[in-house]
């Protein structure tokens, strides 16, 4: 680690984590290059400031219910000190529009869901390069149906 990185360490909960995981898989099929969770938080780093601007208060909050921060999974990496004071700045911008403390981990996971959010608009139509009509058709046709007829060995 240098002097203009930072070393972040938080114990988050399951969900957090896999989003840590699924923002890995979607930042690195948007590169179309394999990414660490650094390059993810360093590239998003700067998103922060405008989530407000993006998402309602009601909607942050919903998320930061549903995918908690707090939990017992260790996560540990390392990020660019330009990275941790956006996400720093972030924090403050979003204490004041959601009317609650956020903390620097709620901050990353806000910037986490930026991401699945604009990612996943066009994934679905994209990840098999499907039109949108194709895709809308496919879809329908991704269900399991219960049968009642069982085959006789």
């Amino acid at each position: 680690m240098s002097a203009e990185e930072r070393e972040c360490r938080f114990k988050v909960s399951d969900y957090y984590f896999r989003l840590t995981t699924e923002g890995v898989r979607l930042f690195s099929n948007k590169k179309c290059v394999h990414q660490t969770f650094k390059q993810v938080v360093d590239g998003r780093a700067e998103c922060g400031r405008s989530l407000r601007d993006y998402y309602t208060a009601e909607d942050m909050r919903e998320h930061l219910a549903i995918i908690p921060s707090q939990g017992n999974i260790e996560l540990q990496f390392t990020i660019l000190e330009t990275s941790a004071a956006s996400i720093e700045e972030a924090a403050e911008i979003l204490k004041e529009a959601l009317g609650t403390s956020v903390g620097f981990s709620d901050a990353v996971s806000l910037l986490l869901y930026d991401l699945v959010v604009e990612e996943n608009k066009t994934e679905v139509l994209t990840k098999l390069g499907l039109t949108a009509e194709a895709a809308a058709r496919y879809k329908k046709s991704l269900k399991r149906t219960k049968k009642n007829v069982f085959p006789i060995r």
